[in-house]
């Protein structure tokens, strides 16, 4: 009889065990999916950007610097390779923000705030708000952080400050008065 105990107690034990396995399978099958989906977010975000840096072509730093110094002269060429250039800067922020908030951290020190870079001066400010008015979903979650940081880069000539103290720093003239 006690042998008959022990047999039913090993049978109901290996029977939980058996429960337990099958549940860490299932967990371990739903991280696996769950890293697959972000996998597949961060290539397409990689895909986008790299289509944007296409469209910026190989030196665009003189069309940026001239949204800083000259919005107002920039043809419509410059104003899609400026486009180009802060859809590359959204899209990467938008991947840094989706990773993140799944437990992914994307660097190892705390990184400084590319979107107060990017958009701390007037030309981006405009482009972000004609973004926004063309329809970028507002209520979306990650949406609704990188507009309060945006927005929240109010100082508007950061980013031709930065460039101008840099240069002043190192005593350099600049072609263009900025």
């Amino acid at each position: 009889m006690d042998m008959d105990k022990a047999n039913q107690w090993l049978m109901v034990t290996s029977h939980l065990g058996i429960l337990a396995g099958l549940i860490l399978v299932g967990i371990q099958i739903k991280q696996d999916n769950e890293l697959t989906r972000l996998q597949i977010f961060s290539d397409t975000t990689t895909s986008r950007i790299e289509m944007h840096e296409a469209v910026m072509g190989d030196n665009p730093a003189l069309v940026v610097m001239k949204s800083l110094t000259h919005p107002e002269d920039l043809t419509l060429e410059e104003l899609r390779i400026m486009d180009a250039y802060l859809l590359a800067a959204v899209n990467e922020e938008r991947r840094r923000m989706v990773l993140e908030e799944n437990g992914l951290q994307v660097t190892a020190v705390e990184e400084e705030d590319l979107l107060l870079f990017y958009f701390g001066n007037e030309f981006a400010q405009a482009w972000w708000q004609q973004f926004m008015s063309d329809g970028e979903n507002r209520e979306n979650h990650f949406n609704e952080e990188m507009i309060r940081r945006i927005e929240s880069a109010a100082e508007l000539n950061m980013t031709t400050d930065f460039f101008r103290s840099l240069g002043q720093r190192l005593n350099i003239k600049s072609t263009q008065d900025m």
